[in-house]
Parts: C-alpha cells; structure tokens; sequence
C-alpha cells in the first residue's frame, strides 16, 4: 500500500469558475463518496503503479451556529485513491469519532481543543470539560496516517496516543486504538501528547512516544518523553515495547511533531517550541487554545537527543536556537576516524532572529483568513527556508551544522512537508521532495532536490496547487529516484465540480 503523511489541508474540494486562490481548500465539504472512477486527463500511469493513497485533514468547519477557522481543528475527513491496471478510484469519509457523533447528536461543533478561533469561544464549563475528559473522548485524529497492522487498517493520527482505524478498501469505521503503551506505565504517570508522525525503523516497524508526567509532586518538576517500539503482531494486534526516554524540565517542555529512525538511534529534535501556558490565572483558556501556550524560546538551546536502541545510551546535544516541524530524514554513518555519525535533515527557518517567531503563532498561518491574505503570509510567516544538515558525533559529543544552497526559484518560498523514497528512511540517500509554497503570491509548486549534487527542479503550472507530494517507487528501480510523485492537484480553471 502506499501511505502518506501529514495531510493539513482538504484534498477534496470545491472549485467555483474563476477562483484565484485556493478557497476551494479551506471550506467544509464533508459529504462521502465511494468508488468513484476518475477521468484520466492527460499522460499515463506505469503499468507497475499498483496500491493505495490515503490522505486525512478537516473536512467540516462549521456545524450548529458554531465555528472554527484553524485548518487544524476541522473534524476529520479520510480519503483514499486506489491504483490499479492504469485506473484509479476514489473514496472519501468522515471519521466518526466521539467528537463527531456528539456533534451530529447535540447539532452544534462539540467544543475541543483548537489551534486557530472558535467561534462562540469556549466557555469556562466547556474549558474544564475538555481538559478533564480522557483520551477517547479527544479523538478528532486529523492529522496524519500511518500503517501499524501491515495494511490491515488504516490508522489515522494526531498529537495523541488515542487513534483511529479504518477498512483499508471501505474507509468504513473500525473503532478506536489506544497506543497499547498506556497500559504499560504505573498509576502514577499522566499520559499528554504522542506525535502526529510514527518514526518508520528500516526493518518495519514504527517508533512513537507518549509525553508524561508524574501526578507525585515531588516529580512534577519535569515531564518524560518516552519511546515505544510498535510491532505488527497476528490477528491484527500491535505490540508495543518500550525502548527508551528523554526528559525535560516541565518549564521547558518542547513541542514534538515528527523525530526520526536509523537502524540502531532514535533521533529526537527538541525544536525551540515551547509549549507552557502564558499565565496560571488563565490556563484553561491557554491550555485548550493552543496558541496561547506555545511559544518561540530565543534563551535556550535546541537539542537533540540520541537513544541507542541496543545499549540504550542516551546522548545529548546543544545546539543554536532552530525553528523547524518535520524531518526529511536520519541516518548513521562512521566517519574517516572510525567514530558514529548520526545525521538528522530538516527543513528549518534559515535565520530564527530575521523575524520575531512570536509576533504571530505558529498556527496562525493555518487560520483560514491570513491563509487567503498574500501580504500577511509573506510579513508574518517565516517562508525564508534552508535545507539544513545536523551531523552528531556519538564518540565525541561534537557536531557539524550543514545547509545545503537554496537554489530553488523563487527563493521566497516555505519549502516543506518532506518525503523521501521510503526504501531510503533512515539510510544515506540524495533525494528529497517537497511542496514549495510562495508566500508572495500563495503558489504551491513541487520541489525535488539532490542533496548529493545540490540541484533543485521545481515543477509549476499557473493556476494549479501541489498538495504534499509522495514518492512510489518503481518496484524493480535502476535508481534512488526511479519512480512517480503521486500528489492532489488543486486546479483553478475547471468548472465548479470536484476535484482530486
């Protein structure tokens, strides 16, 4: 099967005639379908193509007299593309988490957690609800996707251990998954947050961590990130084991969104997010609207940690101030002396001080009006984008800052959502592939770059937009990049219709 990553915006949408941006993307279309046949339009597909796409993000933003305008809070919506023989058919479905049942039953947005606006605003009972429900009540999981069982289902995503599953072929709703690691910590651990992205080991299973913290005061002073191998087992079952931690002072806990995999380390970038609330008088309110809690921390470190999965050695690095989200890909290597290199890629802000990462939240770019407005994009997001390379020295504790050129046209793009031949995760490999979104004039180009020769190729048409791209490679391949780019293309010139 072929399965993606992150997804944070519609893959089906409107089109109205004539539209100049991609509004299309940022409105509510929740309806299903099923095993629709899609017209091919011009080119072919390889004879070898063969597999599923699948694709997750908001498919409803309103319901009831309430609202909310982060592309991050919508409730989820899963989609799928089917390649076979040279056709390909397309099925979509809403999710029907807790959330979302109790916003059909009670006919208004259930109130959650949100990123962006909701609009009426949550109300102080509301705020306390949210906060002191469990897990399987917080399962608006629109994030991301990941295959756990081996294509026996289709697991999709969020900042939480809670999960959700559905029939590969159907996209019909299988139930809930619980991260099986919640069963195996004591009483005395509080479960947060886990990452949206599973780190993918090259022998195929995948790495997540859940967030904890101590409900003993005496520990309250720090939280825990702690690491689970998860393990395809028979009959469906994903077992879990434990391969390791990392610790943070409560008043530093970092944001985690993405980390990655080599065959023998776990590599975890502590970026410079921190998430702490802005005041104790108003930390419901910080707490359930995520932009009041997460702040760009100047004064510290980014770190890096490095978790041996054999000795379990824990090595730390502290390195300049960086700002990134997602991780192009980890790898070790032993250098001309003989000593371990582990190496971690990433898209990253290029120069954290040329704008002040707090004039606007992080999320804010993701709230659907600045998302239309060109001049707020390209004043207050920082689109200025370096390819940058971490090389840490296991033997030494030294490391090496590389930034490859960026030479893709134009310069004034946010180069991101990275995806590499899968068969190259956590080994050295060149090529890397990325949207390229212009803030300047909200074009969504596809980028390919050659980190070995550091050559970039951009494809672009006027009035079309990239979602994130995947690459599937050929399943005999002469090389690394022997393969197609499958990606939702957004048009603007069609009649008002459905797109995929």
């Amino acid at each position: 099967m072929i399965y993606t990553r992150l997804c944070a915006l519609i893959v089906l949408c409107r089109i109205t005639l004539g539209s100049r941006d991609f509004t299309a993307l940022l409105s509510s279309a929740p309806e299903s379908h099923t095993d629709l046949v899609l017209k091919k339009t011009e080119g072919r597909l390889p004879s070898w193509l063969k597999g599923s796409l699948y694709r997750v993000g908001p498919g409803l933003f309103e319901h009831g007299g309430r609202s909310v305008n982060g592309i991050c809070d919508g409730l989820a919506k899963v989609h799928g593309w089917y390649f076979e023989e040279g056709k390909v058919q397309y099925s979509s479905e809403m999710v029907p988490s807790h959330v979302y049942n109790r916003t059909m039953d009670e006919k208004v947005l259930a109130p959650s957690v949100v990123t962006g606006d909701i609009t009426p605003d949550l109300t102080l009972a509301e705020e306390v609800r949210i906060m002191m429900s469990s897990f399987d009540k917080k399962d608006n999981a629109n994030v991301a996707i990941w295959d756990l069982e081996g294509g026996r289902s289709v697991v999709v995503t969020a900042e939480s251990p809670m999960m959700q599953q559905l029939h590969p072929k159907t996209l019909k709703y299988e139930g809930q998954l619980l991260s099986g690691a919640i069963s195996k910590m004591g009483w005395s651990k509080k479960p947060m947050f886990s990452a949206s992205h599973f780190a993918k080991h090259p022998s195929g299973s995948s790495f997540n961590y859940i967030l904890t913290m101590s409900v003993l005061p005496w520990e309250m002073k720090e939280v825990s990130y702690e690491f689970f191998e998860y393990i395809p087992g028979k009959e469906g079952r994903v077992e879990t084991r434990k391969v390791g931690s990392v610790s943070q002072p409560l008043t530093d806990m970092r944001l985690l969104h993405m980390f990655g995999a080599t065959e023998n380390f776990i590599v975890v970038p502590l970026w410079n997010f921190q998430f702490i609330p802005q005041s104790m008088f108003h930390v419901l309110h910080d707490m359930t609207h995520l932009c009041q809690s997460i702040r760009f921390t100047y004064e510290n470190p980014f770190y890096i940690h490095v978790l041996s999965l054999g000795s379990k050695k824990k090595y730390k690095f502290e390195l300049p101030p960086a700002r990134g989200v997602h991780v192009m890909n980890t790898f070790e290597r032993t250098n001309s002396k003989g000593e371990v290199e582990v190496v971690l890629d990433a898209p990253t802000t290029s120069n954290v001080h040329e704008i002040d990462l707090n004039k606007a939240c992080m999320f804010d770019m993701m709230k659907i009006p600045n998302m239309k407005d060109t001049d707020y994009l390209y004043k207050n997001v920082p689109w200025n984008t370096t390819l940058r390379r971490y090389v840490l020295n296991t033997n030494t504790l030294e490391y090496i800052i590389e930034d490859f050129p960026r030479i893709w046209d134009p310069v004034d793009a946010m180069v991101e959502f990275p995806f590499v031949n899968l068969a190259y995760l956590g080994k050295e490999y060149c090529y890397c592939y990325f949207q390229q979104w212009q803030m300047s004039t909200n074009n969504m180009d596809l980028l390919k770059y050659d980190l070995c020769r550091k050559t970039a190729k951009s494809w672009h048409e006027d009035n079309k937009h990239v979602m994130e791209p995947v690459f599937v490679a050929n399943p005999k391949p002469t090389s690394e990049d022997d393969g197609v780019i499958v990606a939702p293309v957004l048009s603007m010139t069609l009649r008002t219709g459905l797109r995929r």
